[in-house]
């Protein structure tokens, strides 16, 4: 068990900043951080994180995803969006942020594409039961 894993978010923040001191290019550090960043909803602080771990592993899948996370709770959804292509572009099959996508998408009226952004996760996960109940609300209004 970790102090993230407890729900001790600013005690972790805390043990990942020490570990930041000795070793400042530590991506998997920047994105513990940015989700106990994220999970006390200090969602400016959460990106700014994953920035520092993309910054020095710009391949980082999980470090986008969770930026697009964050900018959506932001009402950010085209840069959210953004986030998740990022994502999509090193982890072509990452159901979850396909899904999120076709959220974003959906929030932003873009109905089409949403229900595309759905069915690419299922192509991936056919059994990802978010992305099917997004997909049939989406559905009838498309």
């Amino acid at each position: 068990m970790t102090l993230k894993d407890l729900g001790e978010y600013k005690q972790a923040i805390s043990s990942y900043d020490q570990a930041l001191k000795y070793k400042p290019d530590y991506h998997k550090a920047w994105n513990n951080r940015g989700v106990a960043m994220y999970n006390l909803g200090e969602y400016k602080q959460a990106i700014s994180s994953y920035d520092q771990a993309l910054k020095y592993k710009p391949d980082l899948h999980e470090a986008w995803f969770n930026r697009g996370v964050a900018l959506y709770n932001l009402g950010e959804y085209k840069q959210a969006i953004s986030s998740y292509d990022q994502a999509l572009k090193y982890k072509p099959d990452y159901h979850k942020a396909w899904n999120n996508r076709g959220v974003a998408m959906y929030n932003l009226g873009e109905y089409k594409q949403a229900i595309s952004s759905y069915d690419q996760a299922l192509k991936y996960k056919p059994d990802y039961h978010k992305a099917r109940v997004n997909r049939s609300k989406n559905s009838r209004i498309a």
